[in-house]
Parts: C-alpha cells; sequence; structure tokens
C-alpha cells in the first residue's frame, strides 16, 4: 500500500476475531449521523496522470482538488458509500477514477468523485481491509480481504485489471495462520507483490514479509526485527520505484516505532530510524525519502539513509511529486494540508479547515443534508454563498464559508475495518486494547485458551 497508501498495522487469527468482536461492539455503540469525530485530514493522494488533481481522506469523507490544492470540494462519506466510523484506504487510477476500501467493499467513482457505485467483486460480505493502485500501470489495482471464520480471519486478494471496475481472484492465500494487514507491488516488476503481517505460537507474536515474483501464485515468507512487547505490528511504507528489492517497511507501537528498510527483496530487514512514525513518502525516483509523526518531519537520501530534521510540524500524511512535498497537518502546525518546494523544510498552507468550500455540486444533492453539521465542526458560518460552492470536476472558484469560532467537535475514539499506511497505527492502538479486554474475558471462561498478542 502506498499512500497512504496507503495506505494503509496485526496479528493472529484467533486475536484477531477478538479483535473484530471488540471493533463490532465499540463502532455500533459510537456510531452517528455524522460521526463526531474530531476533524482531522490523513491520507492524500496524487493522480497518476493528472498531478493536479489530489484526494484527501478526511475523518468526515473525502476531499477532492482539481488545481493542487488552491480550492477543495467536499465528499460526504453516504456518497462515497459507507456510514459511521470507516478510515477507507484511497487509491487513485487512470482517468480521475478514485476507488476506496471499505467495510461494504470497494466504492469506486469514475469520474473525479462526482457518482458512486461498487466494483463487482465476490466479497461473501467480507470487508475490503487495503488496497494498492499499481504505479507502472494506474489502471491495474490489488485489493486485500478479511473472510471471518470459525476462530479468526483468514486473508485473500483481489485484482482488478480494469481500472477498477471489477476485483477477480488473485494468486494464492497466504498461510492462513497470518493476519495479512497490507500489500504493495513493485513498480519496475509486474509480477513482484509483498504483503506483511503477523503470526503468534504458543502466544508469541512474529512479523513476516512475504514476497511473490510470480503474481501471487508462490510466496516467500521472510522474518522482520520485531519485539512483541513494545510492538503491535509491521506494515509496507513503500517500495521503491526503480529497484525492486527494496522495500521500506515501518512497525507502530504506543511509544516508539521503527523504519526498517530491506535491499535484497525482504530476505533481511534492518532498522534506519526510530521514533514516532505515521507517515512516509518516496520521492517519484526513489532517492529521497520523507517520514514523521508527533515528532516532526524528517527527510534524507535513500543512498546513506541519514536523516536530519526538516520541520517542527505533526505529520499525519505525506505524498511526493518531483518537485513538492505534500503533507497534512493540524491547525496547531498552521494548515491542514501544506505543500513544500524545499524538500520539507517550509510548507505553504493549501488547506484550512475552515476553507472547504462545501460538497463537490456534482454529488451535492447527496451531501447537503450533512453540510451543516459538517460545517459547524469545521468553523465555517452556517449561512454559506452559493456562489462561494464547490464546483463540479474541474471547475474553480473562491474558498468559501467566513471564519467563526471553532467548533467544538467531541473526541471520539476512531475504530476502523482498514488499516492504511497513513492512519492504522493509532486505530490498531485503540482496539488492540478492546481485543485484550475481551481475550482476558475468554481467558476467564476458557482456562485452557491461549492469550495471543497482535
Amino acid at each position: 500500500m502506498s499512500h497512504v497508501s496507503t495506505r494503509s498495522f496485526v496479528r493472529t487469527a484467533r486475536l484477531a476475531a477478538a479483535w473484530g468482536a471488540a471493533a463490532a461492539l465499540f463502532c455500533d455503540s459510537h456510531r452517528a449521523h455524522a460521526n463526531g469525530r474530531y476533524p482531522k485530514a490523513d491520507q492524500l493522494v496524487i493522480a497518476p496522470d493528472d498531478v493536479e488533481f489530489l484526494t484527501v481522506r478526511a475523518t468526515f469523507g473525502f476531499l477532492v482538488s482539481h488545481d493542487s490544492g488552491k480550492n477543495w470540494d467536499w465528499i460526504c462519506e453516504r456518497a462515497i458509500g459507507y456510514s459511521g466510523v470507516q478510515d477507507p484506504t484511497i487509491g487513485l487510477m487512470a482517468g480521475g477514477t478514485i476507488i476506496a476500501s471499505l467495510a461494504e467493499g470497494v466504492a469506486r467513482s469514475t469520474d473525479r468523485g462526482c457518482g458512486w457505485g461498487f466494483s463487482e467483486a465476490d466479497l461473501g460480505g467480507s470487508p475490503v481491509i487495503d488496497l494498492t493502485v499499481r504505479k507502472d500501470a494506474p489502471n491495474h489495482a490489488l485489493a486485500l480481504v478479511w473472510d471471518k471464520q470459525t476462530v479468526g480471519y483468514s486473508s485473500r486478494i483481489l485484482a482488478s485489471a480494469d481500472n477498477g471496475r471489477s476485483f477477480l481472484p488473485y494468486g494464492k492465500p497466504i498461510d492462513q495462520a497470518v493476519l495479512v494487514t497490507t500489500l504493495d507491488v513493485a513498480p519496475s516488476n509486474a509480477h513482484r507483490v509483498y504483503a506483511s503481517g503477523t503470526r503468534s505460537i504458543d502466544g508469541v507474536r512474529s512479523a513476516s514479509l512475504f514476497r511473490s515474483d510470480d503474481d501471487g501464485q508462490h510466496w516467500s515468507e521472510y522474518q522482520v526485527p520485531f519485539d512483541p512487547k513494545l510492538e503491535q505490528g509491521v506494515y509496507i511504507a513503500a517500495v521503491d520505484p526503480e529497484d525492486a528489492d527494496t522495500v521500506y517497511l515501518r512497525t507502530n507501537s504506543a511509544a516508539v516505532s521503527r523504519l526498517l528498510v530491506s535491499h535484497d527483496g525482504g530476505e533481511h530487514s534492518s532498522p534506519v530510524y526510530s521514533g514516532s512514525l505515521l507517515s512516509f513518502a518516496l520521492s517519484p525516483d526513489g532517492r529521497q525519502l520523507y517520514f514523521g509523526g508527533e515528532d516532526g518531519l524528517h527527510g534524507g537520501l535513500a543512498s546513506d539513509l541519514k536523516f536530519d530534521k526538516r520541520a517542527n510540524l505533526r505529520v499525519l500524511c505525506l505524498a511526493a511529486t518531483t518537485d513538492t512535498v505534500y503533507a497534512c497537518s493540524d491547525e496547531y502546525s498552521g494548515f491542514t494540508v501544506g505543500a513544500s518546494k524545499d524538500g520539507g523544510s517550509t510548507f505553504e498552507p493549501l488547506l484550512h479547515l475552515k476553507t472547504v468550500r462545501g460538497p463537490l455540486t456534482c454529488s451535492a444533492a447527496e451531501c447537503e443534508k450533512d453540510w451543516s453539521l459538517v460545517s459547524a465542526q469545521l468553523g465555517l458560518s452556517n449561512e454559506r454563498d452559493a456562489g462561494a460552492s464547490g464546483g463540479d470536476a474541474g471547475a474553480e472558484g473562491d474558498a468559501g464559508g467566513t471564519s467563526v469560532r471553532p467548533a467544538s467537535a467531541p473526541k471520539q475514539p476512531s475504530c476502523s475495518f482498514t488499516l492504511s499506511q497513513s492512519g492504522g497505527a493509532s486505530t490498531f492502538g485503540l482496539l488492540l486494547v478492546l481485543a485484550v479486554a475481551h481475550l482476558t474475558h475468554l481467558r476467564k471462561s476458557r482456562p485452557r485458551s491461549r492469550l495471543p498478542a497482535k
């Protein structure tokens, strides 16, 4: 998964069952008409064939810009096809097609967010956990699905070769004792696919990277450095665009996470950084890498893996083009989305929550009824000038809405079936607590059961 890639966070099947049960109970008890989470953005994706078309995942739906971030229009959750608390992984495909991983399936828009439907796929009611679009062939994508079993979940991969219209079975399943959580493809090798996951043996967790060189027909498993007492999962951050053997991984934990790199296709992985890791991005040529979290934005050359701190801001997402680094942050840092032309040292604010123009005009019929509540959460005035509302795809206009005092939206814990690169660590941490509580109850009721961990 890239993006936010991904995108895009992991345990054994028994823990997954506990997680799913806890998540379902928790989510159902907190769902509301507009989910009530504190508004933020935590994934940004750049269209593969139009660098001016940006899509951002937010806690209140999607935001789209057709002019490199000068103007932003809102697409509500109900228009996309979901409700409640979810954090879909977004993928941008050829010709302005947007896809998103949902508990309900793969949502798809072929016209830059105007109309939405679901991709054809045999899901059987199973959630789509992650997806990734091939950079070398942006009309192809892979999707990761979890199927509930008597105990836990199994994983399977689906593939689309028709710009997301349909998804069909891909390759052979990875070991069902492993809960797979992220996947990515190598842009320089059409047959190379990576997946990450964890397993538990006698209650001890371990993390693995899986590699296939024949479109998922055969999988090789390689152990990843992992501290089961501290770390909760391992996730694919990116695959080098020019070297299929170079893959970046990150772990997540409640305290300190690690960035790891492998130069031999996953056979050996080594930690290269330890700190707060909420996001990661590679330059299009793979030579520059950027990562960040609660302790700022860091960057450096992939050739020497020496990093320096570029900016003091809370980094919630990252994306990069040849000449621009995009970052999601919060208004305390000065912007919700910003752009840097100097490698992440300084940023020009592109998006403030109070400058969202309103519902994308072509989807406004479905979204207007939710806009009054969302606009209050974003700090917009209740009266919105119709001329400042979001235009049709590609339309330009001034930012709408007059700033009022910030909305006091209640902070509610988030829960999601999607574990994207940019947003899954904090979500997983919460669900892990719930899962452990559920498992503790199971241990008391079934003394012989083991306590697996993620």
